[in-house]
Protein backbone atom coordinates (compact mmCIF):
# COMPACT_ATOMS: atom_id res chain seq x y z
CA UNK A 1 0.00 0.00 0.00
CA UNK A 2 1.42 3.51 -0.85
CA UNK A 3 0.62 5.81 1.90
CA UNK A 4 -0.10 9.20 0.52
CA UNK A 5 2.27 12.34 1.72
CA UNK A 6 -0.21 15.16 2.75
CA UNK A 7 0.01 18.69 2.91
CA UNK A 8 -0.75 20.54 6.26
CA UNK A 9 -1.83 24.10 6.29
CA UNK A 10 -2.48 26.42 9.37
CA UNK A 11 -5.64 28.28 9.08
CA UNK A 12 -5.52 31.10 11.92
CA UNK A 13 -9.67 31.23 13.22
CA UNK A 14 -8.92 34.59 15.36
CA UNK A 15 -6.97 35.55 18.26
CA UNK A 16 -7.53 35.98 22.11
CA UNK A 17 -6.33 38.46 24.49
CA UNK A 18 -5.62 36.44 27.93
CA UNK A 19 -3.25 36.18 30.71
CA UNK A 20 -0.37 34.21 30.12
CA UNK A 21 -0.81 31.74 33.19
CA UNK A 22 -3.57 30.28 31.37
CA UNK A 23 -1.45 29.02 28.07
CA UNK A 24 1.41 28.72 31.02
CA UNK A 25 0.78 27.27 34.15
CA UNK A 26 1.65 29.51 37.02
CA UNK A 27 4.16 31.53 35.02
CA UNK A 28 3.86 35.36 34.06
CA UNK A 29 0.49 36.55 35.72
CA UNK A 30 -0.62 39.56 34.52
CA UNK A 31 0.75 39.18 31.60
CA UNK A 32 -1.82 39.89 28.93
CA UNK A 33 -0.84 38.11 25.25
CA UNK A 34 -2.49 37.66 22.44
CA UNK A 35 -2.39 34.14 20.90
CA UNK A 36 -4.25 33.08 17.68
CA UNK A 37 -6.43 30.06 17.49
CA UNK A 38 -5.19 27.48 15.17
CA UNK A 39 -6.87 24.86 12.59
CA UNK A 40 -5.23 22.88 10.09
CA UNK A 41 -6.46 22.14 6.35
CA UNK A 42 -4.81 18.69 5.50
CA UNK A 43 -5.26 17.77 1.52
CA UNK A 44 -3.12 15.06 -0.13
CA UNK A 45 -5.00 11.23 -1.13
CA UNK A 46 -8.46 11.02 -1.51
CA UNK A 47 -9.89 12.75 1.45
CA UNK A 48 -10.63 16.74 2.18
CA UNK A 49 -9.74 16.88 6.51
CA UNK A 50 -9.95 19.78 8.57
CA UNK A 51 -8.54 19.37 12.15
CA UNK A 52 -10.47 21.74 14.49
CA UNK A 53 -13.13 24.57 13.23
CA UNK A 54 -12.51 27.72 15.27
CA UNK A 55 -14.83 29.85 17.11
CA UNK A 56 -18.85 30.26 16.66
CA UNK A 57 -18.73 34.05 17.57
CA UNK A 58 -16.54 36.32 18.23
CA UNK A 59 -19.28 38.68 20.07
CA UNK A 60 -20.05 34.92 22.47
CA UNK A 61 -16.18 34.78 22.80
CA UNK A 62 -15.74 38.42 23.83
CA UNK A 63 -18.44 38.70 26.12
CA UNK A 64 -18.12 34.78 28.37
CA UNK A 65 -13.93 34.14 27.60
CA UNK A 66 -11.78 36.79 26.84
CA UNK A 67 -11.40 40.09 24.04
CA UNK A 68 -11.57 38.39 20.49
CA UNK A 69 -10.60 39.59 17.55
CA UNK A 70 -11.87 37.66 13.93
CA UNK A 71 -11.72 38.83 10.39
CA UNK A 72 -13.47 37.30 7.59
CA UNK A 73 -10.66 35.75 6.16
CA UNK A 74 -10.32 33.79 9.55
CA UNK A 75 -13.52 32.43 9.69
CA UNK A 76 -13.48 28.33 8.98
CA UNK A 77 -15.25 28.45 5.55
CA UNK A 78 -13.52 31.61 4.14
CA UNK A 79 -10.15 29.98 5.16
CA UNK A 80 -10.46 27.16 3.63
CA UNK A 81 -11.76 28.26 0.71
CA UNK A 82 -8.79 30.33 0.43
CA UNK A 83 -6.23 27.83 1.46
CA UNK A 84 -7.72 25.11 -1.00
CA UNK A 85 -10.39 26.59 -2.70
CA UNK A 86 -12.85 24.09 -1.04
CA UNK A 87 -16.47 24.42 0.09
CA UNK A 88 -17.18 23.45 3.23
CA UNK A 89 -19.60 20.73 1.41
CA UNK A 90 -16.43 19.48 0.02
CA UNK A 91 -14.84 18.38 3.57
CA UNK A 92 -15.64 14.86 4.80
CA UNK A 93 -13.64 14.66 7.44
CA UNK A 94 -13.46 16.88 10.77
CA UNK A 95 -11.19 16.01 13.37
CA UNK A 96 -11.61 17.62 16.80
CA UNK A 97 -9.04 17.71 18.86
CA UNK A 98 -11.43 18.32 21.46
CA UNK A 99 -14.61 19.65 22.40
CA UNK A 100 -13.53 23.63 23.68
CA UNK A 101 -15.12 26.61 22.08
CA UNK A 102 -12.43 27.42 20.49
CA UNK A 103 -12.04 24.12 18.69
CA UNK A 104 -15.32 23.35 17.51
CA UNK A 105 -17.00 26.52 16.85
CA UNK A 106 -17.44 26.01 13.07
CA UNK A 107 -18.59 21.79 13.47
CA UNK A 108 -22.09 22.44 12.41
CA UNK A 109 -21.00 24.03 9.14
CA UNK A 110 -19.60 20.90 8.15
CA UNK A 111 -22.71 18.75 7.41
CA UNK A 112 -21.39 16.03 5.15
CA UNK A 113 -18.51 15.39 7.00
CA UNK A 114 -17.56 12.46 9.37
CA UNK A 115 -16.59 13.52 13.01
CA UNK A 116 -13.65 12.02 14.85
CA UNK A 117 -13.60 12.55 18.46
CA UNK A 118 -12.07 10.36 21.59
CA UNK A 119 -15.02 8.76 23.57
CA UNK A 120 -13.63 9.59 26.74
CA UNK A 121 -13.68 13.17 25.38
CA UNK A 122 -17.37 13.13 24.51
CA UNK A 123 -18.31 11.92 28.03
CA UNK A 124 -16.21 14.05 29.40
CA UNK A 125 -17.77 17.24 27.79
CA UNK A 126 -21.46 15.91 28.67
CA UNK A 127 -20.07 15.41 32.15
CA UNK A 128 -17.29 17.93 33.12
CA UNK A 129 -15.25 18.58 35.86
CA UNK A 130 -16.20 21.08 37.77
CA UNK A 131 -13.25 23.39 36.62
CA UNK A 132 -14.43 22.84 33.38
CA UNK A 133 -18.18 23.04 33.28
CA UNK A 134 -17.98 26.61 32.74
CA UNK A 135 -16.54 25.55 28.91
CA UNK A 136 -18.78 22.60 28.23
CA UNK A 137 -21.92 23.24 29.55
CA UNK A 138 -22.91 26.59 27.89
CA UNK A 139 -21.72 25.39 24.43
CA UNK A 140 -22.96 21.74 24.03
CA UNK A 141 -24.97 23.27 20.78
CA UNK A 142 -21.68 23.11 19.41
CA UNK A 143 -21.41 19.67 19.25
CA UNK A 144 -24.89 18.12 20.04
CA UNK A 145 -27.39 18.56 17.55
CA UNK A 146 -28.83 20.50 15.75
CA UNK A 147 -25.01 21.71 15.53
CA UNK A 148 -23.53 17.84 14.74
CA UNK A 149 -26.10 14.88 14.27
CA UNK A 150 -24.89 12.24 16.72
CA UNK A 151 -24.95 9.73 13.90
CA UNK A 152 -21.90 12.04 12.23
CA UNK A 153 -19.57 11.09 15.13
CA UNK A 154 -17.29 8.40 15.30
CA UNK A 155 -15.98 7.94 18.88
CA UNK A 156 -12.45 6.57 19.05
CA UNK A 157 -10.74 4.62 21.75
CA UNK A 158 -7.30 5.85 22.41
CA UNK A 159 -4.49 5.66 19.56
CA UNK A 160 -5.58 4.61 15.91
CA UNK A 161 -4.83 5.35 12.61
CA UNK A 162 -7.70 6.71 10.35
CA UNK A 163 -6.22 7.19 7.12
CA UNK A 164 -2.56 5.87 5.69
CA UNK A 165 -0.21 8.61 7.42
CA UNK A 166 -2.48 10.03 9.52
CA UNK A 167 -2.74 8.69 12.92
CA UNK A 168 -4.40 10.00 16.44
CA UNK A 169 -2.61 9.65 19.61
CA UNK A 170 -4.97 10.30 22.76
CA UNK A 171 -3.06 12.76 24.54
CA UNK A 172 -5.18 13.38 27.67
CA UNK A 173 -3.81 16.57 29.78
CA UNK A 174 -5.64 19.53 29.11
CA UNK A 175 -8.87 17.16 29.18
CA UNK A 176 -9.05 14.03 29.61
CA UNK A 177 -10.27 13.36 25.70
CA UNK A 178 -7.78 15.30 24.39
CA UNK A 179 -6.03 13.71 20.89
CA UNK A 180 -3.62 15.06 18.59
CA UNK A 181 -3.00 14.60 14.82
CA UNK A 182 0.06 12.98 13.11
CA UNK A 183 0.47 13.73 9.32
CA UNK A 184 3.36 12.70 6.83
CA UNK A 185 4.66 15.18 5.17
CA UNK A 186 7.98 16.34 3.18
CA UNK A 187 9.14 17.50 5.90
CA UNK A 188 8.19 14.56 8.15
CA UNK A 189 5.24 14.06 11.11
CA UNK A 190 3.51 16.96 11.75
CA UNK A 191 2.08 16.97 14.64
CA UNK A 192 -1.23 18.87 15.32
CA UNK A 193 -1.80 19.30 19.27
CA UNK A 194 -4.86 20.96 19.94
CA UNK A 195 -4.26 22.16 23.54
CA UNK A 196 -2.36 18.87 24.81
CA UNK A 197 0.20 22.00 23.80
CA UNK A 198 -0.77 25.69 23.75
CA UNK A 199 2.34 26.81 22.50
CA UNK A 200 6.03 25.56 21.89
CA UNK A 201 7.10 26.72 25.20
CA UNK A 202 4.58 24.03 27.35
CA UNK A 203 6.83 21.60 25.22
CA UNK A 204 10.44 22.97 25.62
CA UNK A 205 10.34 24.47 28.89
CA UNK A 206 7.85 21.45 30.21
CA UNK A 207 5.19 23.62 31.65
CA UNK A 208 1.64 22.95 31.44
CA UNK A 209 -0.67 24.23 30.41
CA UNK A 210 -3.11 26.50 32.68
CA UNK A 211 -6.23 24.78 32.12
CA UNK A 212 -5.82 21.40 33.21
CA UNK A 213 -8.04 18.37 34.14
CA UNK A 214 -4.80 16.21 34.89
CA UNK A 215 -0.96 17.09 35.36
CA UNK A 216 0.35 13.85 35.23
CA UNK A 217 -1.45 12.98 32.31
CA UNK A 218 0.15 16.14 30.99
CA UNK A 219 3.43 15.56 31.12
CA UNK A 220 2.58 11.64 29.77
CA UNK A 221 0.93 13.36 26.72
CA UNK A 222 4.15 15.33 26.05
CA UNK A 223 6.00 12.16 26.08
CA UNK A 224 4.14 10.37 23.85
CA UNK A 225 4.55 12.85 21.34
CA UNK A 226 7.90 13.49 20.75
CA UNK A 227 9.20 10.45 19.37
CA UNK A 228 6.44 10.34 16.31
CA UNK A 229 7.26 13.70 15.11
CA UNK A 230 9.60 16.17 13.58
CA UNK A 231 7.60 19.69 14.29
CA UNK A 232 4.21 20.71 15.64
CA UNK A 233 1.42 23.22 15.84
CA UNK A 234 0.29 23.73 18.92
CA UNK A 235 -3.03 25.17 19.43
CA UNK A 236 -2.19 28.73 20.54
CA UNK A 237 1.64 29.21 19.28
CA UNK A 238 2.44 32.92 18.57
CA UNK A 239 5.41 32.01 15.58
CA UNK A 240 3.19 30.00 12.93
CA UNK A 241 1.71 32.24 10.26
CA UNK A 242 -1.61 32.35 8.63
CA UNK A 243 -1.64 29.62 5.80
CA UNK A 244 1.53 28.61 6.57
CA UNK A 245 2.24 25.59 4.60
CA UNK A 246 5.99 24.11 5.84
CA UNK A 247 8.79 24.89 8.25
CA UNK A 248 6.56 24.96 11.75
CA UNK A 249 8.10 24.55 15.04
CA UNK A 250 10.62 21.80 14.93
CA UNK A 251 10.41 19.44 17.90
CA UNK A 252 13.45 18.41 19.40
Amino acid sequence: MTIPTYEVIALKMGELEVDKSTITYATDFGKLIKVPIWSALIRGGEHKIIVDTGIHSREWVNENVAPTKQTEIEKIENAIKTAAGWDVDDVDIVINTHLHYDHCGGNQLFKKARFYVQQAEWEHAHDPIESQKWIYNDTSFLFDPPGVDYFAWHFLQGDSEILPGIKILHTPGHTPGGQTVLVKTKEGTVAITGDAANIMENIEKRIPVGILSDTDQFFKSLDKIKPFAASAICGHEQSIEPFQEKGFPRLT
